[in-house]
């Protein structure tokens, strides 16, 4: 997929919304018989893992650092082992020397004990590739409309927007998410995303980026469509040394109840009073449970 012609199908949560954020922005057709992941309001995504899977062949993402094994919040609530903080391997071939040394600092700021909590929990953006990593404990539901469609993930009410058009924006600024554009090609959302800050991560070891990070992705159901899967090709000439591809799955279910019973889990993602819960980032000028982490954001001025 070329930096410019990349496609992308879009969610779209009201017209008024999708009128104000996609002002400008050419509507593509889509394929006859799109593939369908919502079917229903309540039909929601959870990813298998936090950590990107590795493709079939060729380049892949940083990996765990070895012998330091990541123990997920998820994981504590199945079997009651110590979470702890994910490190990534600084030595994975991908790296350029300067963001393998950005993993090795923060590596040695956990091994320290010093915690580093996510951009998530300080209720910063997080960028493409931790939006799409981010649905595990709590789900991402995916609304489908004719101009875009909207990812909405339950923590914190994150929306991210994929508008269906034949190219980006002229002029595009830098920003958190950066902007993506799609379309359905056969049983497949196309995404291609350009215009990134380097502000945030690839993943939750801290791998960085720069502002010429392109990436681009295939959404597709598979298995019947009880999984849906991403498929990204991520180039950066900045933080990496070659292009890599990446994979991440989802299912409708958190996994934690696949293997206990519902009587046994003391906090269920999908609780009796509805499948969209409301999860606001609480508005505080404290950090993170006053431990060092970014200061949550603050709106200094008006935006109307």
């Amino acid at each position: 997929m070329s930096r410019h012609a990349g496609s992308l199908t879009h969610y779209f949560l009201s017209s008024a919304l999708c009128l104000a954020a996609g002002s400008g922005v050419s509507a593509l057709a889509a394929a006859d018989s799109p593939p369908d992941f919502g079917s229903n309001p309540s039909e929601a995504w959870f990813s298998y893992s936090r950590e990107f899977l590795p493709p079939a062949s060729g380049a892949g993402p940083v990996r765990e650092l070895p012998g330091h094994r990541h123990v997920s919040n998820d994981e504590y609530r199945l079997t009651g082992k110590q979470a702890t903080f994910a490190m990534g391997d600084p030595d994975s071939p991908i790296l350029q020397p300067w963001a393998a040394e950005q993993i090795r600092k923060r590596n040695a700021l956990l091994l320290s004990g010093t915690p580093v909590f996510s951009q998530h929990a300080s209720c910063w953006p997080v960028g493409v590739t931790v939006f799409m990593m981010e649905p595990m404990t709590r789900p991402m539901f995916i609304v489908q409309g004719k101009r875009d469609v909207a990812m909405i993930l339950t923590s914190f009410s994150d929306v991210r927007h994929v508008w269906l058009t034949d190219k980006h924006s002229p002029n595009l600024k830098p920003s958190w998410s950066g902007e993506s554009i799609g379309h359905y090609e056969g049983d497949s959302l196309l995404i291609d995303t350009i215009g990134f800050n380097d502000k945030t991560f690839m993943d939750g070891y801290g791998t960085p980026h720069t502002d010429k990070l392109h990436v681009t992705e295939r959404l597709h159901l598979i298995e019947g469509g009880q999984t849906m899967e991403d498929n990204f090709h991520v180039e950066d000439p900045g933080a990496f040394t070659m292009p890599w591809d990446a994979v991440e799955r989802y299912r409708h279910y958190e996994a934690t109840v696949a293997k206990m019973s519902l009587k046994s889990i003391p906090v269920l993602a999908t609780p009796a009073d509805g499948p969209l819960t409301e999860a606001i980032c609480a508005e505080s000028t404290n950090s993170f449970l006053g431990l060092p982490a970014l200061p949550v954001p603050q709106a200094s001025a008006p935006d109307f």
